[in-house]
């Protein structure tokens, strides 16, 4: 679809411009509340000044959702993308267009106002889980506006499958690879000077931030062009057979994919101050080897999460990464009171973004035609 179609279509349909606003602003709520989970340890083992390290961390998510957008382009959407946009099936639904548009908007507006609150208290937020959370209560408040039976037919179950298998395979296997790398890492160095292996390390962290945030970019650049390919889909059909195979709409797209880039490294240069200190030290204190430990082994779980498809939370990997290189060294040393509090936040995003999403939806929809 060309640029001047897309917006062409666009103007019959005002709630669309909503819709894309809005994923917008959840960009940049990525940018600015994600930052910390990439370079948290970086900044608190004193490798790296907080500017310095927030500017890196801005330019890897910069690269990595240009990478993501370019593969999107060129090629058919990776199933990242098509989990996030397979989410919500609103083809069974007796609604118009404009009405399918108020659902997506006020989903990702659900999942603002969320991050803004964890973002207030000091919590970091799961992106992840918020915008599959919110997406799914507006899906659920669309269908009860549209008087079916079944208030759950416009939720893919397969999508949220990945999404489940993602959210606790992520808590696993980040805590397992921090705990394994970590191990792996003492047991090689034992023999050298601490002198030695301070130096690598410190320069060592600094390149497996940069590598965590590249993945971020990918793997959460994906996710919000999952959200433009449904807007394209539903403008291109109409609203009418409209099914996930027309996810390829997404191709050919590629002007879209700047203004997302540029978005979301404005808001990682804005920066989440006080989560970088609840995610760097909050858990665990750590040095320079455990700091590197944790960035590759949360940058590792990313990249093979984006692999096979799965949507996950940077923060959550990042969080049980340090969990697991704490517990190496000494279980005792590691704040697991604050990590519960963590893990009861993220899971508490589900159904606390899919209820804005419901009630905004379910009242805007029912308003508006």
């Amino acid at each position: 679809m060309e640029v001047a179609q897309f917006f062409e279509l666009c103007n019959q349909y005002p709630w669309a411009y909503v819709a894309i606003i809005f994923d917008l602003g959840v960009v940049f709520m990525n940018g600015w509340t994600d930052v910390p989970n990439c370079i948290a340890t970086c900044v608190t083992t004193r490798c790296m000044k907080p500017k310095w390290a927030i500017l890196m961390a801005a330019l890897g998510n910069l690269l990595g959702t240009l990478a993501a957008g370019f593969l999107a382009s060129v090629l058919p959407l990776g199933d990242v993308s098509q989990t996030v946009a397979g989410i919500v099936q609103f083809n069974a639904l007796n609604v118009t267009l404009n009405q399918m548009f108020i659902a997506i908007a006020f989903g990702l507006l659900a999942n603002v106002i969320l991050s803004l609150i964890c973002t207030y208290f000091g919590f970091p937020s799961s992106q992840s889980n918020a915008l599959v959370g919110g997406l799914t209560g507006s899906a659920i408040g669309l269908a009860a506006i549209s008087g079916s039976t079944n208030w759950f037919e416009a939720v893919s179950l397969n999508s949220w499958i990945k999404v489940l298998i993602g959210f606790f395979g992520s808590i696993i296997v980040g805590f397992a690879l921090g705990y394994g790398i970590v191990w792996l890492i003492v047991l090689i160095c034992k023999k050298l000077t601490r002198g030695s292996t301070s130096r690598f390390f410190k320069r060592g962290q600094v390149v497996a931030s940069a590598l965590m945030s590249l993945a971020h970019g990918l793997q959460d650049g994906a996710k919000f062009l999952g959200v433009f390919m449904v807007i394209a889909v539903m403008l291109k059909v109409g609203g009418s057979g409209y099914v996930p195979a027309d996810f390829n709409a997404m191709q050919g797209m590629w002007w879209i994919v700047l203004p997302v880039a540029v978005v979301i490294f404005g808001g990682t240069l804005m920066g989440g101050k006080s989560i970088i200190k609840t995610m760097g030290s909050g858990m665990a204190k750590l040095h320079k080897y455990q700091g590197f430990a944790t960035d590759i082994a949360a940058g590792a779980g990313l990249i093979v999460a984006t692999v096979f498809g799965l949507p996950i939370s940077s923060g959550t990997i990042k969080a049980t990464a340090i969990l697991g290189v704490g517990a190496q060294r000494n279980p005792r040393r590691v704040r697991w009171g604050k990590a519960g509090q963590m893990v009861l936040s993220w899971i508490a995003i589900f159904p606390g973004t899919a209820i804005i999403g419901f009630g905004l939806t379910a009242l805007f929809a029912a308003i508006f035609h």
